[in-house]
């Protein structure tokens, strides 16, 4: 792999249609929470929420690991693991 860092790649129309979707959904929440609706409820939904979250970062991160298992199929560059650990430690870092 060439010195310079090249930028992953995902399927952006996918990510944005989950991001749209995902922003409807908060805003149904700011509105349930605006209403002064159940606690448990919104703590429900909210949770909903965390989950789609979760589910576009792990495609994102699906997509992003077959681009490294690719590059490492192409090219044989050890390099290119432990990069791929120390960018995946920095992703996923809480």
């Amino acid at each position: 792999m060439e010195n310079e860092k090249k930028q992953a790649q995902y399927d952006t129309h996918y990510i944005a249609n989950r991001m749209a979707r995902t922003i409807g959904h908060v805003r149904l929440v700011r509105s349930m929470v605006e209403c002064n609706a159940d606690c448990t409820e919104v703590l429900i939904q909210l949770a909903a929420v965390r989950g789609q979250l979760d589910s576009i970062c792990s495609s994102i991160m699906a997509q992003y690991a077959e681009q490294f298992a690719e590059e490492y199929r192409r090219t044989g560059d050890e390099a290119l693991i432990e990069q791929f650990k120390t960018e995946l430690a920095r992703a996923i870092r809480k």
